[in-house]
């Protein structure tokens, strides 16, 4: 019987290893976070890192915590449902007024707004087309591609843009490369890391070089509405970041040099409304937001 009581006992935790962390550390905070959707994403290493500092600021009054991706890939519509659920507890990403909505939302742009600017993915083949692009009119002749569940994919439908794509992260660079659509806007913190990694399957693939795109697009924690405690904590981590200038630290730290290869300065840069902003987000607060002009 005692043997029995040993196995079923090691069976629940091995079935709650998932949501138990171990247990030399069992009385810390478990926080699940993005995922990464393919081997080569690195989109969520930099939002990963800031969350754990910011609960690191709050460790002497809230306690130990644990910070654990989310176990497999998953779409926006998905993550918004497990955010709503608990089964994610904090979740980064752009924001949009239905996760405003649905979950908590921490009004500090974590990527300090840089995921409003763009460059666009092409086959190289079709520079000197992009190259004769001088107006917002002129890029909504060419197809443009995204993730159909993305925020930025609503924004540019609503803007007039024919918008093709996938759910699929990886199959839209293939798509790209098969002529199912143009060019696919990156943001600077996605685009050379994007390109460096599949350069060599895709080698007729390149980053335009003469535009680039500013479509405002704040990227925020999301906490499930369940834990109203967690967001407040990690809004409190996420000031103390500002005030001291950590968070700018980082961010540089991970993105000066995609700002500086992107130069910005020495490319045409087409502004986009972007209509699905909340009236709630903080442009007054200057010191939130990337300055390119500074840069």
């Amino acid at each position: 019987m005692r043997e029995l009581r040993r196995s079923l006992a090691g069976g629940v935790l091995a079935a709650l290893a998932f949501t138990l962390p171990a247990i030399s550390a069992v009385d810390a905070e478990v926080i699940i976070t993005n995922p990464r959707n393919s081997a080569l994403d690195k989109r969520f290493d930099y939002p990963f890192d800031v969350l754990c500092q910011a609960l690191e600021r709050t460790r002497p009054q809230d306690g130990d915590f644990e910070v654990r991706r989310y176990p497999e890939g998953l779409s926006r519509k998905r993550a918004l449902a497990e955010l709503e659920l608990g089964a994610i507890t904090a979740f980064s990403a752009p924001t949009r007024k239905e996760w405003e909505e649905r979950a908590i939302p921490i009004r500090i742009p974590v990527r300090k707004g840089i995921m409003g600017y763009r460059l666009l993915m092409i086959r190289a083949a079709d520079q000197p087309a992009f190259a004769k692009v001088a107006s917002v009119g002129d890029l909504r002749k060419f197809r443009l591609g995204q993730g159909l569940q993305w925020s930025s994919a609503a924004a540019f439908r609503k803007q007039g843009f024919t918008v093709h794509g996938s759910a699929e992260y990886e199959a839209l660079f293939a798509m790209l490369m098969h002529d199912r659509f143009d060019y696919f806007p990156r943001t600077l913190n996605e685009v050379f890391t994007e390109f460096d990694l599949r350069k060599e399957k895709f080698p007729d693939m390149r980053i335009e070089d003469t535009l680039a795109i500013h479509m405002p697009l704040p990227y925020y924690f999301f906490v499930t509405p369940k834990r109203p405690d967690l967001a407040k904590r990690i809004e409190r981590g996420l000031q103390a970041m500002v005030e001291d200038g950590s968070l700018d630290k980082l961010f540089f730290a991970f993105h000066g040099g995609h700002i500086e290869r992107a130069r910005l300065k020495g490319r045409r840069i087409l502004e986009i409304a972007n209509p699905d902003l909340p009236p709630e987000t903080p442009f007054e607060r200057k010191e939130y937001w990337f300055d390119p002009a500074a840069h």
